[in-house]
């Protein structure tokens, strides 16, 4: 919708506004993006992610990267990242605490994963549950490592 000098065509009446029509950012990160598939969510398959991402970005440490997922992928990141705990046997009050009243509070919610200098955060969107269902997992990740000379916003 838009003309021969890059103007939209379209404006809101109410605030005349330009309105850019496109096709949204699921189909524009698609066209560029590197796909991976795995058969089981393990640590590797995060250390993949962040070596793929890693060779597109800038520095190879330092990186803030953000996966956002349906809500099937974010179960699954709950579970590999408890079980990941689990197996080196680290200190037990990550998951369990007691609390006031005595009752035992037993589980985590894991919003990060760090490795080699590079952070992955965690996001859960619906949306992405509407599009691509609630039975396969599926994560757009995203490098939001703002440009440090310029301080330009990552997207």
């Amino acid at each position: 919708n838009v003309d021969v000098n890059g103007k939209p065509t379209i404006v809101d009446p109410d605030t005349n506004r330009p309105i850019y029509i496109g096709d949204g950012i699921i189909p524009q990160v698609e066209r560029f993006a590197s796909k991976y598939a795995f058969a089981k969510l393990t640590i590797d398959v995060f250390n993949t992610v962040l070596a793929q991402m890693n060779q597109k970005a800038t520095h190879p440490t330092d990186n803030k990267y953000v996966f956002i997922c349906n809500e099937r992928m974010w179960n699954l990141l709950q579970e590999t990242l408890g079980d990941y705990l689990a197996k080196f046997k680290t200190v037990g009050t990550y998951l369990f605490s007691k609390q006031a009243n005595g009752y035992v509070q037993v589980g985590a919610t894991f919003q990060t994963y760090e490795f080699a200098g590079n952070q992955i955060s965690f996001k859960v969107d619906r949306t992405f549950s509407r599009e691509y269902g609630f039975s396969k997992a599926y994560c757009l990740c995203l490098d939001l490592t703002a440009d440090a000379t310029t301080n330009e916003p990552p997207i």
